[in-house]
């Protein structure tokens, strides 16, 4: 019975390889949102879900847009594309009377999730259309379960996000539009005669520019990718390609920023403008290491594969120049890029394995049957599942996620005060977990504490009927162990009523990061309350 169950496995797979693999890396990624909530940095939560949220609750985070308690001139620079989705979500969900903010973030992890598996659906299918089945089956398997995709994926990473448009533009672009097999010849792909000039290929050649100029949308530093297709396009096919497919995407992407237009003026761009402002005069201010970008070949995808895949995607580029060289490019600008961090190359992960798998296959054919290649897979796949599943049950500045949650399930929270002394610069905590958008209070380390508290009744009350009010304080949240009995003496001498209420541990990831460099504060929170709000009382 055991061995017809797994002949019938194994024949069903032969049959339908994209349903199995769509299926088990949707299963992975539900996982992940159910095991992995919190979120992993400063970008997939503080530039996604706080504004997005607050706007939906009515409020402004960070007088993020016009009119609402905002006296800002211009835009934030970066892009409301992806939040306007977010908002409308948070929306829905109200309508729906899903009022709990954790049930909201579920709700958003899996509907993430299963956007995410659109990743691997049109990466198979650009591969297949490339190559083969085979090498198709391979890129399925390698971006369903690389160690760090089912948990990014549930992530309000943008880098994620923007990726099933790009795929799914070159998709429709190699499908329907022909392309020479070669970088510098005459070789067509489909067939000698074929050409770009009939009605139906010009119509796809739109489409697939539409969808990559909205890609731009989610993350502005795509926009290099596509202008690069756009030049291949002009070298292996025609000039007038060329030039419609960058009107087409250059309009897709103005509708995306179609808010510069509506909400700031009329002047359009000025997100896009501020954001190279910001890069031009902050880039230096984050890591530099050249060797940030190895990650394709240490860290997003685990050695030995990883290295067979770098050689494979270099050995491409000729035959698959329109998938190699804007991904090449890419990359290159973000090594010489000052600002180097991982996930900024994350868009070009799904290229990078394409062509790698398709490239290495070709040349490494009479090693295929040998052992060493064999047992190098073995181990890959070994450790990238152990990795992977680790991620998945990930729950990371599990501490901030859950203090915010105790303040929402108190349901008397009026404002509370931050208290730390790890850094010079304090952890911003969650508020939407809170559901509560008071401007809180926080205290860092050699800040004049009595000077603050002196202002905090008059500004509650000239903030009161403002968009983000500073309420006075009821809650104190004490950040980390170090003199913890100092600290809570200190307080209690503006607040006699102080008392302990809960502490929330950190999670055993942020513990890890703790560990390996003592400067990531400890991620734990000792919870106190004065009953009810008060203003601070002085001697």
């Amino acid at each position: 019975m055991a061995l017809t169950l797994r002949q019938s496995i194994i024949n069903y797979f032969q049959l339908h390889p994209l349903r199995v693999i769509l299926i088990l890396a949707l299963f992975v990624r539900l996982i992940a949102a159910f095991c992995a909530p919190g979120f992993m940095m400063h970008d997939d939560h503080f530039l996604t879900i706080e504004p997005s949220g607050s706007w939906a609750d009515g409020k402004n985070f960070n007088h993020w847009l016009p009119g609402i308690g905002n006296t800002n001139e211009h835009p934030e620079p970066i892009s409301f594309f992806y939040l306007s989705f977010l908002f409308v979500f948070f929306r829905l969900f109200q309508w729906l009377g899903i009022e709990q903010p954790e049930t909201q973030m579920l709700l958003i992890r899996i509907i993430h999730a299963s956007y995410s598996v659109l990743t691997v659906f049109f990466a198979f299918r650009i591969t297949e259309l490339l190559s083969n089945r085979k090498n198709a089956i391979t890129v399925g398997f390698l971006l369903a379960f690389i160690a760090i995709l089912p948990n990014f994926s549930v992530r309000n990473l943008v880098e994620i996000v923007c990726m099933p448009p790009l795929l799914c533009g070159m998709w429709v672009l190699l499908k329907n539009v022909p392309l020479r097999e070669r970088f510098i010849g005459r070789i067509a792909i489909e067939s000698a005669n074929s050409t770009a000039d009939t009605i139906t290929n010009w119509k796809h050649l739109v489409f697939a520019a539409f969808l990559m100029g909205l890609a731009v949308g989610f993350r502005y530093q795509t926009g290099l990718w596509v202008a690069l297709v756009g030049v291949v396009l002009a070298l292996q096919h025609s000039f007038r390609s060329f030039l419609l497919f960058g009107l087409i995407s250059f309009a897709a992407f103005f509708l995306t920023q179609i808010d510069d237009v509506i909400l700031w003026g009329g002047e359009p761009f000025q997100h896009l403008r501020g954001y190279f402002e910001y890069n031009k005069k902050n880039a230096l201010n984050y890591p530099g290491s050249p060797w940030a970008y190895l990650s394709f070949i240490g860290v997003f995808i685990l050695p030995p594969v990883s290295l067979f895949l770098s050689v494979g995607f270099l050995a491409s580029w000729r035959k698959q120049a329109i998938i190699v060289l804007p991904t090449l490019g890419f990359l290159i600008f973000h090594i010489l890029y000052p600002n180097k961090q991982e996930r900024f190359i994350l868009p070009a992960l799904p290229f990078f394995v394409i062509a790698g798998v398709i490239g290495w296959n070709r040349i490494a054919t009479k090693w295929q049957n040998t052992s060493w290649h064999s047992i190098s897979w073995k181990i890959f796949w070994t450790l990238n599942t152990v990795a992977m599943l680790t991620l998945c049950f990930t729950y990371s500045k599990k501490s901030r996620v859950e203090a915010m949650n105790y303040l929402y399930e108190a349901g008397d929270c009026s404002n509370f005060i931050l208290e730390f002394t790890h850094s010079n610069q304090g952890a911003m905590m969650p508020q939407f977990y809170s559901d509560h958008w008071t401007t809180y209070y926080y205290f860092k380390k050699g800040d004049p504490v009595e000077g603050i508290l002196r202002n905090a009744e008059h500004e509650a009350e000239i903030t009161a009927n403002s968009i983000m009010p500073r309420s006075l304080p009821n809650y104190i949240l004490f950040y980390d162990d170090e003199k913890l009995d100092e600290r809570v003496a200190r307080m209690k001498q503006y607040y006699p009523t102080l008392s302990y209420k809960t502490t929330i541990e950190s999670g055993w990831f942020d513990e890890l990061l703790h560990s390996l460099n003592p400067k990531n504060s400890l991620e734990k929170i000792h919870i106190y309350s004065m009953g009810k709000p008060v203003a601070p009382q002085f001697n």
